[in-house]
């Protein structure tokens, strides 16, 4: 199933599609979102498309068995607080089967690992679907940012550290919001000439830090 986001509200904003395994209640999932442990195995991250600012869209295409699912957006405002603690969370049911096994495609694989991202071909300018495989053993992201000239990498690790509060050194350019280990997932993208960053914001399963703070950022030039 593909799904496209139009962030028509005044802040960043992303839909992360998580499945819900049977049984568990809204409260189970209320109470697994606020933990600072990493997601328990009945909440999968399936994907869904990563943000992107005011105006903007993205996509994000991914494999949907039927069951219980929720979008969430996960990005700060301003002041600190996720979009998920102001009520950004909706439930919905997938009915059809037939997106089960779908298989995302791709002109360019990304592989995410503990604490990388491996990018077979290498990215070019114009409109490219990456198609991204978590291959590592816990949760990550893939997000794509056009960086503001003369900032780098080192610039975006320090925004995330900083909460994302003021003006942030790139433009988010959409992504696969979140992959549980297994998982793969598609987005299409248009790449024009410039300096790009691949990130993972996701907090680490062993000490909560941000994975791009364990490293988790490449730059990539696109002439």
């Amino acid at each position: 199933m593909t799904l496209r986001l139009v962030n028509g509200g005044k802040e960043p904003h992303q839909a992360g599609l998580v499945r819900i395994d049977s049984g568990k209640t809204g409260a189970d999932v209320a109470a697994a979102l606020k933990s600072p442990a990493a997601p328990p195995a009945w909440m999968v991250f399936v994907g869904g498309p990563d943000v992107v600012p005011p105006g903007d869209t993205a996509n994000a295409t991914q494999p949907l068995a039927p069951g219980r699912y929720f979008l969430v957006c996960f990005f700060p405002s301003p002041d600190g607080k996720l979009h998920l603690d102001k009520g950004m969370f909706r439930w919905l049911v997938v009915r059809d089967a037939s997106a089960a096994a779908l298989e995302p495609a791709g002109d360019v694989t990304v592989t995410l690992n503990d604490y990388g991202f491996e990018i077979v071909p290498p990215l070019s300018g114009g409109t490219r679907t990456l198609r991204v495989v978590n291959a590592g053993p816990q949760l990550h992201e893939l997000m794509l940012l056009a960086l503001v000239p003369g900032k780098r990498v080192a610039d975006v690790v320090a925004w995330d550290q900083g909460g994302m509060k003021g003006v942030p050194p790139a433009r988010p350019l959409g992504g696969i919001v979140g992959l549980t280990p297994g998982r793969r997932a598609a987005f299409t993208v248009t790449l024009a000439p410039g300096t790009y960053v691949l990130a993972c914001f996701v907090p680490d399963a062993t000490d909560g830090k941000s994975h791009a703070v364990h490293g988790m950022v490449k730059e990539i030039r696109i002439s």
